[in-house]
C-alpha cells in the first residue's frame, strides 16, 4: 500500500519588549489550546519550536504549560527545535554569537526539559549557505526551508518530498522541505481535504515526508482562525482523521524519520528568505514590476525563476536598520573586549543577544522597523551591554573616529560617563544619542519611506533619515503644513552631503566641521559655507553654528535647524513641551504647532523622567510636528508616533562674505 510520513509542527515567537496583552493573548489563543489538543492524542508526533525569551516568559507566567510541555517531551510525543535563543537573524549576527545563542539555547532545553535538540529553527527561513558549517558546529543535525527553496535549487517537484544534505566547508546538515501548499490549507480547508491531499502525496517507497510547520501565532490573527482551529475543532478532527489512515499516512518526528532513511542527495541553496520577505525588501516601484512580472508567467513552474530580492537589501532599504545593525556590531566589539571577569562578560552578553531579536531587522505586512516599542528595547538593550562593559575606575570619556556605519564615510563616536553622541560627515549630523542613566536613544528616530500600502500624496514621505542638527533652506512659500507634507522646496544641498571634519581636538572633546555648498534661488547657484563646532560635555552638547555667504550677492536667508527626539508616545503621559520667551513660559502643544521669538524650548520626558532643552545665543520662531508612519498590518492600516521634529528657524540678510553665527547648547538631565 503506498504510504507518506508527515512532520506536522508549529514554531512560535515573540519578541523581547513587546506589550504584555499580546503575550497573554498568543498564551491563551494560540499557544495553549494547540498543545491542549494535541496532548489529547498522546500517539500522535510532532515537533515544536519556542524561542528563548518566550520560554522565560512561561516560565514566570504560565509554568504549567512548561510542566506539560515537559511531560510530551518525556513521553517522546514532541520533539523540541533549538535554534538562536533570542530568535535572531543568524545570517546578520557574527559568527561566535551565532554559535553562543544556539547553545544557549540548546543548554536551556538540555536543563528544562531534559533533552539535547538535533534540529535547528531558522527565524523567518533567512538562509545563507554558510548556516550549513554553524549549524553543524552547533551539534545540529538538521533543519527546515521551504520547499521553494529547493525548486529555486533545482530539485523538480516530484523529488522535493525528501530531505537534502546541504553542505559548506565540509560541514553538512539536512534539510527538510516544508511543503507550503498544505501549510496554507491547514485551518482553511477542511481537515478531509488535507487528509486527501496527503494520501495523493503518497508513494510506494513509503520515504516520503510531508514537513507542515505552522506559525503558532497564526492560528490567532484574528477571531475567525481561533474559531475553527478550536471551537469547531479542526485540530482535534485532523488528529482524529490522521490516526485513522496509519497505514497510509505515518505521523514522525524529524529525528526518528532521519534513523530510518537518508537524505535524498545533496544541494545547495542559495541566499533565500521567505516568499513575502523577498518581495517586501524590494522598493516600492521595483514591488510594482516584480507583481506586474509575476501575472505574465504562465506557468506556475516558471515563479521559481523569479525570486525576488536578498535580505541584507534592507540594510540599504532603510537607512535605520542599518544603523541598528551598526550598533550591534560595535557592541559586539565592546562586550568581546572585557577580560578577566566572565559574570561582567556574560550579563553584558546576554543583554547583546536581546538586542539581536529579528523582528525590527526587517519590515513587511505583521512586524518591522517601524515597530516604535520594539526598536527602543534594541537599543535599550545595546546600551546597557555598554554600560556594564564600562567601569567607573577605568573609564575616560573620548571621541573616536571610525566608519561606523560602514557606509564608506567617517563618524565621530562620543562616548561620555553620561552620554554618547555619534556625529555622521553626512549632514554634519548627530545620528546616535544615548542619556546613559536612562539606556535611552534619542535618536531612535524612522523616517517615513515610501511604501506600496501609501495611496495619498498628503500622507507625506521623507527623503532623508530623520536625525539632529541638520541644515534647512526654506523658500518664501514654505509654511509647516508643505514641510509635513514634504512639498516644500529645499534651496540648500547640506542635509545628504558630507561635511569635511577641519578639526578634532580629543582633550578638549571638540569636532569641527565644515561644507562649502549652494543656494539655488530663482535657478541661480550661490557659494554658501555652513561651519559646525561641536563641543560635548558630560551630558550636553554645544553646538557653536556659523553660515558665510560666499558670494558678491546679497541674500535674504530663511536657515532651519533640525532636531528630532525619539520618545516613547506623542501624549501628555509620555511628554510635555514649553518653550521660554524671555522670562515667560509658553505652552507647546504635542501635536503640530508653532511659537516665536523663543529663547529655548523644553521636552519633558515623563517615561523617562529626563528634560532635554535647547537653548539657543539668536532668538528663533519654533516648529513642532510629531513623526508619524503609516504601516499596514493584519488589522489593517497603523499610524505609529515615530519621533517628534523640532526645528528653530531664523530670518536674515548676508551681505557678499558676511557671517551669520549663533550658539546653541542640547542638554539632557534627569529631574
Amino acid at each position: 500500500m503506498k504510504q507518506v510520513q508527515l512532520i506536522l509542527g508549529t514554531y512560535n515567537y515573540q519578541p523581547d519588549g513587546d506589550f504584555p496583552h499580546i503575550y497573554e493573548r498568543a498564551y491563551q489563543k494560540a499557544y495553549k489550546p494547540f498543545l491542549s489538543v494535541l496532548n489529547d492524542f498522546p500517539d500522535f508526533p510532532c515537533v515544536l519550536h519556542y524561542s528563548g525569551f518566550l520560554l522565560e516568559w512561561m516560565e514566570e507566567h504560565h509554568p504549567e504549560f512548561l510542566m506539560l510541555l515537559k511531560e510530551m517531551v518525556d513521553r517522546k510525543q514532541v520533539e523540541l527545535l533549538g535554534g538562536g535563543f533570542y530568535e535572531p537573524i543568524l545570517t546578520l549576527i557574527p559568527d561566535a554569537d551565532k554559535l553562543g545563542q544556539i547553545e544557549k539555547m540548546t543548554t536551556y532545553l538540555r536543563a528544562r526539559f531534559g533533552t539535547r535538540p538535533r534540529g535547528s529553527w531558522i527565524a523567518e527561513r533567512i538562509w545563507e549557505p554558510v548556516l550549513a558549517k554553524i549549524l553543524r558546529n552547533s551539534g545540529m543535525d538538521y533543519t527546515f526551508l521551504d520547499d521553494r527553496y529547493f525548486h529555486i535549487a533545482g530539485v523538480n517537484v516530484e523529488n522535493s518530498y525528501l530531505p537534502y544534505l546541504t553542505e559548506d566547508q565540509g560541514k553538512t546538515i539536512s534539510v527538510f522541505p516544508i511543503n507550503l501548499t498544505l501549510q496554507e490549507m491547514v485551518c482553511r480547508r477542511s481537515p478531509e481535504e488535507v487528509l486527501k491531499r496527503l494520501i495523493d502525496l503518497a508513494d510506494d517507497s513509503g520515504k516520503r515526508v510531508i514537513s507542515i510547520i505552522i506559525q503558532g501565532e497564526k492560528l490567532d490573527d484574528h477571531e475567525e482562525s481561533f474559531k475553527r482551529c478550536y471551537h469547531e475543532d479542526w485540530f482535534k478532527n485532523f488528529f482524529k482523521a490522521i490516526s485513522g489512515n496509519r497505514e497510509r499516512i505515518e505521523p514522525v518526528t524529524p529525528r526518528v524519520y532521519l534513523k530510518k532513511t537518508p537524505p535524498l542527495g545533496k544541494i545547495y541553496f542559495p541566499c533565500l528568505v521567505h516568499k513575502e520577505m523577498m518581495k517586501w525588501v524590494l522598493s516600492k516601484e521595483r514591488q510594482k514590476y516584480f507583481k506586474a512580472l509575476g501575472r505574465k508567467l504562465k506557468r506556475a513552474d516558471m515563479e521559481h525563476f523569479l525570486r525576488g530580492g536578498y535580505f541584507r537589501q534592507f540594510l540599504t532599504k532603510y537607512p535605520e536598520i542599518n544603523l541598528l545593525y551598526a550598533r550591534m556590531m560595535y557592541t559586539h566589539i565592546l562586550v568581546n573586549q572585557i577580560r578577566g571577569d566572565k559574570y561582567k562578560k556574560q550579563a553584558a552578553r546576554t543583554e547583546l543577544w536581546k538586542g539581536q531579536s529579528n523582528a525590527v531587522y526587517w519590515h513587511g505586512r505583521t512586524c518591522g522597523i517601524y515597530s516604535n516599542h520594539l526598536r527602543k528595547m534594541v537599543y535599550r538593550s545595546f546600551i546597557e551591554a555598554e554600560r556594564i562593559t564600562r567601569s567607573s575606575l577605568m573609564f575616560m570619556p573620548s571621541i573616536i573616529k571610525t566608519d561606523f556605519d560602514m557606509d564608506g564615510h567617517q563618524e565621530y563616536l562620543y562616548q561620555g560617563s553620561m552620554m554618547n553622541a555619534y556625529v555622521h560627515t553626512v549632514g554634519g549630523a548627530v545620528i546616535e544619542l544615548d542619556f546613559l542613566p536612562v539606556s535611552w536613544n534619542y535618536l531612535d528616530t524612522m523616517s517615513r519611506w515610501p511604501e506600496p500600502c501609501h495611496q495619498k500624496k498628503s500622507e507625506g514621505c521623507d527623503w532623508y533619515p530623520r536625525k539632529c542638527f541638520l541644515d534647512h533652506f526654506f523658500a518664501p512659500s514654505t509654511d509647516i503644513d508643505s514641510f509635513d507634507r514634504m512639498e516644500y522646496t529645499e534651496l540648500g544641498d547640506f542635509i545628504d552631503q558630507p561635511f569635511e571634519p577641519v578639526e578634532l581636538k580629543r582633550d578638549q572633546k571638540e569636532l569641527i566641521l565644515e561644507r562649502n555648498g549652494r543656494l539655488i534661488i530663482k535657478k541661480k547657484h550661490y557659494p554658501v559655507r555652513i561651519r559646525k563646532q561641536y563641543i560635548f560635555h558630560e551630558s550636553s552638547i554645544d553646538l557653536h553654528l556659523a553660515l558665510i555667504n560666499l558670494s558678491e550677492k546679497v541674500l535674504d536667508i530663511w536657515y532651519g535647524l533640525e532636531l528630532n527626539l525619539a520618545l516613547a508616545s506623542k501624549g501628555r503621559d509620555s511628554v510635555r513641551l514649553f518653550g521660554m520667551r524671555g522670562k515667560s513660559r509658553v505652552a507647546l502643544g504635542n501635536d503640530k504647532c508653532q511659537a516665536e521669538k523663543l529663547g529655548s524650548y523644553h521636552v519633558k520626558d515623563m517615561l523617562n523622567k529626563v528634560m532635554i532643552s535647547l537653548s539657543s545665543v539668536a532668538v528663533f520662531n519654533l516648529w513642532c510636528l510629531p513623526v508619524e508612519t503609516l504601516s499596514q498590518s493584519i488589522l489593517g492600516m497603523d499610524r505609529i508616533y515615530q519621533s517628534s521634529c523640532f526645528i528653530p528657524h531664523w530670518n536674515f540678510r548676508l551681505k557678499g562674505g558676511d557671517l551669520w553665527e549663533t550658539r546653541l547648547c542640547l542638554k539632557l538631565e534627569k529631574v
